[in-house]
C-alpha cells in the first residue's frame, strides 16, 4: 500500500469484508504505518465498525501481485479510522470498492478463497527472468 502525501509505501494485510463500502486501514496498521492524523482530512462521519470511531480519507494506491507475477493498483480514497472502543485491534479492510472489480470464488469443501482480477487502475506485467 502507498499514501503518497506522507511517502508511505508498506505491507497491509487485508480482511476481506463484502460488507463494506470501501477499504479502510485500522488503526493498529496505520500507528504501524506512522499515519500523521493531524495533516488528514475529516472523512463524512464515523464508521461503526466494533463501535463509533473517528474516520479521516487519504488518498492511497493499493497494490497486489497476482499468481503469474502481475501487480494489479487501485487508486482510491481510503478510509483511515482513528482509534476508538473496540477498533484498535481489528485488521484492515478490503471493501467493495476494490472487491467489485474481481470475481471473487469461496470453496468450503477444499476452504478456499480465490479472487479474479476483472479491471484494475494499472496493471504491470511480470519481469522476464534474469531481469
Amino acid at each position: 500500500m502507498r499514501v503518497p502525501l506522507f511517502g508511505i509505501q508498506q505491507p497491509v494485510e487485508f480482511l476481506v469484508d463484502t460488507g463494506a463500502d470501501t477499504s479502510a486501514l485500522m488503526p493498529r496498521d496505520s500507528a504501524r504505518l506512522g499515519i500523521p492524523f493531524t495533516q488528514l482530512a475529516r472523512g463524512p462521519g464515523s464508521v461503526g465498525i466494533g463501535g463509533p470511531s473517528n474516520e479521516y480519507v487519504a488518498r492511497a494506491a493499493i497494490s497486489f501481485l497476482d499468481s503469474d507475477g502481475r501487480i494489479h493498483s487501485y487508486l482510491l480514497d481510503l478510509a483511515i479510522v482513528g482509534a476508538g472502543p473496540g477498533v484498535d485491534v481489528l485488521p484492515s479492510l478490503l471493501g467493495r470498492d476494490i472487491l467489485n472489480r474481481w470475481r471473487m470464488v469461496y470453496d468450503p469443501s477444499i476452504d478456499e478463497l480465490s479472487f479474479e482480477v476483472h479491471t484494475a487502475d494499472r496493471t504491470l506485467a511480470p519481469r522476464p527472468p534474469g531481469r
